[in-house]
């Protein structure tokens, strides 16, 4: 029996963001993240892990995969751009 565990976060992006996947740099706004780890049926423990960023394009709502890494860096250097037209 394969078992699913969800759970979602919100992220915030000051500036206009880009990730794999997407074509062009999104508005900054506050996002869902929902990520699902699904059980693997093995005799050990194991999961897989599927991240998705939710993306409003004109009202019409886009699961976009992505990697944990690849959110995350673009969340730091979302911050990074925040802190850098702070103090210039």
């Amino acid at each position: 029996m394969m078992n699913t565990r969800s759970t979602s976060r919100t992220v915030t992006f000051q500036f206009a963001f880009t990730l794999p996947g997407m074509s062009e740099p999104h508005a900054p706004g506050t996002f869902e993240v929902r990520v699902d780890e699904e059980q693997l049926d093995v005799t050990w423990d194991a999961r897989r892990s599927t991240t998705r960023i939710m993306l409003d394009y004109s009202g019409r709502v886009e699961a976009l995969p992505v990697t944990a890494g690849d959110l995350e860096g673009s969340i730091l250097k979302d911050q990074r751009t925040h802190r850098d037209t702070r103090f210039s």
